[in-house]
């Protein structure tokens, strides 16, 4: 394996290193630190690796900033980084950026983790195990009432030729979402209400952002044709509710979202209809409960079929990118789908169940969870799954011949000496019928629409043990 990384990026990173410990380490609140650790994965393109992060952040009265640089050679993409300029290696941005708190307002911008306003590892309109993205807003809260408006950049300048499709409409455009929680709190229960638009063809939009009426409006009001103020391009309007209540010990929520609900069931008792258009929803329950040993959380989550697609070619799906897969070094590479789904970390055709358990033991701080999805095939750009009849077919959910099984269970154990804290991870489980992707045009799978989006289809005998495992530590070295 060659590694070869250019001296003047080495001088240059660590004289910026310098320079921060240096000027800055006057002030209060300043953390700065590395970590570091080795992997084996049988998930990963390269099995053996190693990966490491550089952590800055400062925080003084109400302003706070923070950045961290990752580092691996995981090698999910084969394209090498930068022209092979680092060798095995490539580099990400993580959890950059700043925020500024000042009476009941709280304003964040930067490349940061999405995080949904419900707790839980099935959140529906925000995965908070998706890659940082560009994002900014603010939230608002004063006493019952509160209100959040978030702007997500998802794509923004697509470089030509990155998506193995001919039809270029739609899939090279800017896209961006505009993300609003409305709640309202009674004694511990709180209610809420979130609703999100998926604009085509515009990275920022204004006109979304700034306007507090729920987007389901804004979306009909900017696209009606036949007036002074009418634009081109689409958009996708998904809306949600939730409930959660936070008791003596104890927390419990659940989350809904819809993305198309069946009307046409209830118009049918009144007058015939033609089809039955399938529901599109998805939905997330849980809590958590401190017991004598330790913090027991349980959580499940499910969608039906179609739930995060879009329909037609302008790829305005609910995902952090148009496609499923790119063009990496010649080579077509399917995203992996905890790194493509905006919302829901599973996506469209499946119920997951998961229980965690954290507690201190033996002076190590302790986190497991066991973890079982059940999948059926799905695609997050590619509508209606490459022209199924959805018209007769109507709410689909786990109907396919074959379904993936997928348990998981997981260990992780962390102890600290002083400013140094070492980790132990490890994942281990069994996919049965794992999800493979299928492009259209392979042995018979007609193109629909100049769609080359793949599709997942559980493939029956392609089932294996996976294991992740993990050591590691991070050394603060301010604080």
């Amino acid at each position: 394996m060659k590694f070869r990384i250019c001296g003047a990026f080495v001088s240059r990173a660590l004289l910026v290193g310098a320079l921060c410990i240096v000027t800055l380490s006057p002030l209060a609140a300043l953390d700065f630190s590395i970590s570091g650790s080795g992997n084996y994965s049988t998930e990963a393109a390269n099995r053996l690796y190693a990966d490491g992060a550089f952590l800055f952040s400062h925080s003084a009265g109400p302003f706070s900033m923070s950045w961290e640089l990752d580092v691996d050679n995981k090698g999910t993409y084969p394209a090498p980084f930068l022209a092979n300029f680092f060798g095995a290696f490539s580099f990400d941005i993580q959890k950059a950026g700043f925020t500024y708190q000042t009476g009941p307002f709280n304003f964040f911008l930067g490349k940061l983790p999405l995080q949904d306003d419900i707790e839980s590892p099935y959140s529906l309109f925000l995965s908070g195990t998706s890659p940082s993205v560009m994002t900014g807003g603010f939230r608002y809260e004063s006493g019952r009432f509160s209100f959040s408006d978030r702007w997500v950049g998802l794509d923004l300048n697509t470089q030509s030729g990155l998506y193995n499709t001919p039809s270029t409409t739609g899939i090279y455009a800017d896209r961006g979402v505009v993300l609003k929680t409305y709640s309202y709190r009674i004694g511990y229960l709180r209610l809420g209400f979130q609703d999100a638009t998926v604009f085509n063809t515009s990275y920022f939009d204004i006109d979304v952002f700034a306007n507090p009426v729920p987007s389901f409006f804004v979306q009909y009001v900017l696209s009606a044709a036949g007036r002074p103020n009418s634009r081109s391009g689409n958009q996708n309007s998904v809306m949600g509710f939730f409930a959660d209540y936070r008791g003596e010990g104890w927390s419990a929520y659940a989350q809904l979202l819809v993305d198309d609900f069946n009307m046409n069931r209830f118009i049918s008792l009144i007058m015939p209809v033609e089809y039955q258009n399938p529901d599109k929803i998805a939905w997330s329950l849980g809590g958590k409960v401190k017991l004598r040993l330790g913090t027991l959380g349980i959580y499940t989550a499910g969608s039906t079929k179609y739930t995060f697609e879009s329909v037609r070619e302008e790829y305005y799906s609910y995902t952090l990118h148009p496609a499923s897969a790119i063009l990496s070094n010649g080579v077509t590479v399917a995203i992996p789908l905890e790194d493509q789904m905006l919302g829901y970390v599973y996506g469209e055709n499946n119920v997951a169940f998961m229980a965690v358990w954290s507690a201190p033991v033996a002076g190590m701080d302790l986190q497991t969870g066991l973890e079982f999805v059940v999948s059926g095939s799905k695609s997050p750009a590619n509508p209606w799954h490459n022209g199924e009849n959805w018209a007769s077919l109507g709410t689909q959910l786990l109907n396919d011949p074959v379904l993936e099984y997928k348990t998981l269970l997981n260990v992780r154990l962390s102890r600290r000496f002083g400013h140094f804290t070492a980790f132990a991870q490890a994942t281990v489980g069994y996919i049965a019928n794992r999800l493979n992707p299928k492009y259209p045009g392979d042995s018979g799978f007609a193109v629909i629409d100049n769609n080359y989006e793949p599709v997942f289809y559980p493939t029956a005998g392609d089932s294996s043990l996976v294991a992740e495992i993990s050591l590691g530590g991070t050394w603060v070295l301010l604080r």
